[in-house]
């Protein structure tokens, strides 16, 4: 799984953050230009230790950002997706929703831009218009390796179910179907509400902590192979402390990419409570502070962006179906 998430996660990185990827980019582009000197010149060995720092620093702050999310203050920018207050229509896996909205005439407004709703999300029934649906990544990336289910929970309830034995399967099928890859940064299809609970609480948390076992082992396995030893005419320990920095710092820009994601689509959307947001942000809506987290946020946390990603044609293609013999 190792090698897998070091040559296949940065595309996953690069998926997530968009033009936000430039900032790892550049810092590991710079960092490689410095250990290009002598390994005994005082450069090299600045060099060395920033990344040995850097990347303990790394795991530290994932640390303190587990525990910050578990706490009252903190924890409620977490704990206000779980309740999923978008919901507008009728759960149709149950025989009564006491949180759905019964008035019919909400059924078709979208609660994520201004436009009619069109359909529904297949894991909470929210009905929303194309702009407020995420129509799911392309297969070449999100059936590949790294994908696996994400609604444990709901599943779980829906096998014990016993009042409706089909509806419990039907909705059983369709959550083993939703599927998050942690190694690319992809998601199935759902409306903009779960996609935003799953990526910022799940499979972008995820992705955050992977590269932080990444960056922290890489670091330690250069204090290791300090002689000389080349591998595909490279430097190993060079090519370590790369990898190191690299993932120290997509770690730290997807944590702030992750919080700043809820932070606007929990400012943008009337639906969600405005008091999970922390004190300290509450009421700077113009400031410089919201400038920046508004730049690290996903830009579809926005009230009435499209979630699709758009990606290259070559990428969105879907594969080409196997030939066989009759």
């Amino acid at each position: 799984m190792t090698i897998l998430q070091v040559t296949l996660q940065p595309f996953g990185i690069l998926n997530a953050l968009r033009n936000r990827f430039v900032i790892p980019f550049a810092i590991s582009f710079l960092q490689r230009i410095a250990l290009f000197n002598p390994k005994e010149s005082f450069t090299y060995k600045t060099v060395d230790w920033l990344t040995v720092i850097l990347a303990t620093l790394t795991m530290m702050i994932s640390v303190i950002f587990y525990v910050m999310l578990e706490t009252d203050t903190y924890g409620k920018l977490r704990k206000v997706f779980d309740s999923r207050p978008w919901r507008n229509g009728e759960n149709v896996y149950l025989a009564s929703d006491a949180s759905a909205v019964d008035a019919p005439e909400a059924n078709r407004e979208c609660p994520f831009s201004d436009k009619t709703a069109k359909g529904s999300c297949p894991i909470c029934c929210t009905c929303t218009s194309k702009d407020g649906y995420h129509h799911g990544d392309p297969a070449r990336m999100h059936n590949n390796f790294g994908v696996a289910m994400i609604e444990y929970e709901l599943a779980r309830k829906a096998l014990e179910r016993e009042d409706s034995l089909v509806l419990g399967r039907i909705q059983l099928d369709t959550l083993v179907n939703y599927r998050g890859n942690y190694l690319f940064g992809t998601l199935s299809p759902s409306c903009k509400g779960c996609y935003m609970k799953t990526w910022c609480w799940n499979v972008g948390y995820r992705m955050t902590w992977q590269s932080t076992i990444v960056a922290f082992n890489a670091m330690l396995c250069s204090l290791i192979f300090q002689s000389d030893i080349n591998l595909f005419y490279a430097d190993l320990k060079n090519i370590l402390l790369c990898i190191s920095c690299f993932f120290s710092v997509s770690t730290l820009v997807m944590q702030l990419a992750l919080l700043a994601t809820a932070v606007v689509f929990i400012n943008e959307h009337s639906f969600m409570d405005k008091s999970a947001i922390p004190r300290w942000l509450q009421g700077r809506k113009n400031s410089a502070l919201m400038k920046v987290i508004e730049y690290f946020a996903d830009p579809c946390a926005k009230y009435g962006v499209p979630t699709t990603k758009k990606y290259w044609s070559w990428v969105s293609r879907p594969p080409r179906k196997k030939w066989r013999r009759e």
